[in-house]
C-alpha cells in the first residue's frame, strides 16, 4: 500500500468552492462579460501539486458521493 502524500477539503479554495465560482462571476461580470451556460469551472486546487513518475499509481478519492478516480502512469 502507498502513502498518503495529500489531503485537502473544499474549504481550502477561498472558505469554499463556491467562493471562488462567485468571485470569478463579480470579476466577469466588471468587464461586462459572464460564464457561458455549459462551460466548465474549476475551482481550484484544494492541495499543493503532487509530482507523479512513470510506475507511480495514483487513487483519488472525493468522498462518498463521487467516488474515486485511479491512474496508473507508465
Amino acid at each position: 500500500m502507498g502513502e498518503i502524500q495529500a489531503l485537502g477539503a473544499g474549504a481550502a479554495v477561498l472558505n469554499h468552492p463556491a467562493e471562488s465560482i462567485a468571485y470569478l462571476a463579480n470579476m466577469l461580470a466588471e468587464k461586462g462579460e459572464a460564464v457561458k451556460p455549459g462551460e466548465p469551472i474549476l475551482t481550484g486546487g484544494i492541495t499543493a501539486a503532487v509530482s507523479i513518475k512513470p510506475g507511480d499509481y495514483v487513487e483519488v478519492k472525493f468522498g462518498e458521493s463521487l467516488g474515486s478516480a485511479r491512474l496508473f502512469v507508465q
